[in-house]
């Protein structure tokens, strides 16, 4: 895909574009998901999103998967799996006693303190020859492709 440029619109250029995109995307999903694989408390990428989300107060399973984009059931086995690993803990809620609330324990924030550093590691070691400019640029267009592909997700696929 070198010689790609991102000024010209032509057919080919979209669709070099598009498969760059698909082409990053899978890279990067790939690579994360060896590095959580190989932590001391191995992770999924969804695990490590999910303790760190937890960690960051989304305390439902509601929240977990709107975020997510995702189902509750979905979302739920997944919290079952960190339960029973010893990252979550469940507790009926204060306020609604049919509704949990999520918990992280002392060893999921360890995890996700892990899977933080890791990722920034390889985040760093990725970008590093990017000059300041460069990232500044990088960064705004990943977050409007982000924006974009959460729109997808809620307008276009209707995911929940």
């Amino acid at each position: 895909m070198k010689g790609f440029s991102m000024r010209i619109d032509t057919p080919a250029a979209v669709n070099a574009r598009a498969q760059l995109l698909v082409a990053v995307a899978a890279r990067l999903t790939r690579l994360n998901k060896t590095v959580l694989s190989r932590l001391e408390v191995p992770l999924t990428f969804r695990q490590y999103r999910t303790l760190s989300r937890v960690q960051g107060g989304c305390t439902s399973l509601s929240q977990l998967a709107a975020l997510a984009n995702l189902t509750t059931p979905t979302v739920s086995e997944g919290v079952d799996v960190l339960v029973r690993r010893g990252l979550l803990t469940t507790r009926h809620s204060d306020v609604d006693r049919r509704a949990i609330t999520l918990h992280i324990t002392e060893a999921g924030a360890a995890a996700a303190a892990a899977g933080d550093a890791a990722l920034y590691e390889v985040s760093e070691t990725l970008t590093r020859e990017l000059t300041d400019e460069k990232h500044e640029l990088l960064n705004e267009s990943l977050q409007v492709v982000y924006d974009a592909a959460t729109r997808y997700f809620q307008e276009v696929l209707s995911v929940r």
